[in-house]
């Protein structure tokens, strides 16, 4: 693999939490694999944007669909490039936070939504409603972008909310004004002092676009055929809620998590809550990846990347469903790997880390409309 900052370069993947990643190093291995300079690759699962992160610095085009808006707000972070005034900007945005929180926040209107007590104590909302006011008043979008970013990295540190990956609220006495006001200087420092690393590299990011839109829509956003390789990780079934542990982050940022919640697929809502079957995950699938066979040029490359998961206490074989789902798109396989996902899996709870599962890859080739026939 041609050689960059690892570590550099991992820090900034891993710049705000976001379960169930697959590795940078993993996808920058397979970009590199089956694509050349300058071709168009997509994520029609975008997640927290690292198929795009590997794709500028491998100089391709990407762009990347996702219905969750915390997941767009990471990618666009990754594809910033800031130049030297706006970086003294966001330098002197926390500077002047630092110094001045305390007078701002006699003039501060609490932010409200339903519930919000619950999830959050008098303090904290008092210190986020005055950072998300603050971060209003700045007059350039990038510069919003990065500020919103790290408010959203630390809106569930200063929550009840007992973890990402746990959501049910507990007791924290260590909240304060002065603890969260300096949660979230010293994670925009740090935040910052990364990315000024991360600037300098040379990136392609102009021409490449993270899109908040259902996947299954991706027609509509590109030209069919005009697709070198996709390269995308589709959610576990029910293993995760991503709308729900990015719940209070959609609500303090303006977004709409109901939307989110309809739109995703293999939550753990529809599988474990309202208990529907396999067969409607299976579903969802063909239909998003029948939208990126459009889009795919003839003889383009598909990586998907899953993991087994559990549906109605029966295990989901990730490969075989994925094969026999995809059978009327005539993708031919070239290549094949797994990893035992308990070994990669420490965020879930112990129920979700059945023993045996596998965390497959599976790269396909899509077979010339004569071939195809």
């Amino acid at each position: 693999m041609t050689d960059f900052d690892q570590d550099l370069l991992r820090k900034i993947d891993r710049i705000h939490p976001y379960p169930a990643k697959f590795p940078l190093d993993t996808a920058m291995a397979y970009i590199e694999k089956y694509t050349r300079e300058n071709d168009l690759v997509f994520d029609p699962f975008l997640g927290s944007g690292t198929t795009l992160l590997a794709a500028s610095i491998l100089h391709r085009r990407g762009f990347g669909t996702d219905v969750n808006p915390i997941a767009i707000l990471i990618s666009e972070f990754k594809l910033l490039a800031l130049d030297e005034g706006e970086l003294c900007a966001l330098n002197d945005f926390i500077s002047d936070f630092a110094e001045n929180y305390r007078n701002y926040l006699s003039d501060t209107n609490l932010y409200s939504y339903a519930s919000i007590g619950h999830w959050f104590c008098n303090d904290s909302i008092l210190v986020l409603s005055c950072i998300k006011e603050r971060i209003a008043l700045l007059p350039d979008g990038k510069q919003r972008t990065f500020c919103n970013l790290v408010l959203s990295s630390v809106i569930n540190i200063v929550s009840n909310q007992e973890s990402d990956t746990r959501y049910a609220a507990i007791e924290k006495k260590e909240l304060s004004i002065r603890y969260v006001a300096e949660t979230f200087i010293k994670k925009f420092r740090h935040i910052l002092s990364v990315f000024i690393q991360f600037n300098r590299l040379d990136r392609c990011t102009g021409k490449n676009k993270p899109l908040l839109c259902d996947a299954k829509e991706c027609v509509k956003i590109s030209a069919p055929k005009s697709i070198d390789f996709i390269l995308t990780s589709p959610p576990y079934p029910n293993s995760y809620d991503y709308y729900l542990y990015h719940k209070h982050r959609m609500l303090w940022l303006g977004y709409d998590v109901n939307s989110v919640m309809a739109a995703e697929i293999g939550s753990r809502r529809e599988f474990s809550s309202l208990r529907l079957p396999k067969e409607k995950f299976n579903s969802d699938l063909l239909q998003v990846f029948e939208a990126c066979n459009t889009l795919l040029k003839e003889h383009g490359k598909i990586a998907i990347i899953m993991g087994d998961g559990k549906i109605r206490g029966e295990k989901y074989d990730a490969k075989e469903n994925l094969e026999k789902t995809l059978e009327p798109l005539h993708w031919r396989p070239i290549e094949y790997s797994y990893t035992n996902l308990d070994d990669t899996s420490r965020s879930f709870q112990q129920s979700y880390r059945t023993k045996e599962k596998r965390e497959h890859v599976l790269v396909f080739e899509k077979e010339s409309d004569d071939e195809a026939i």
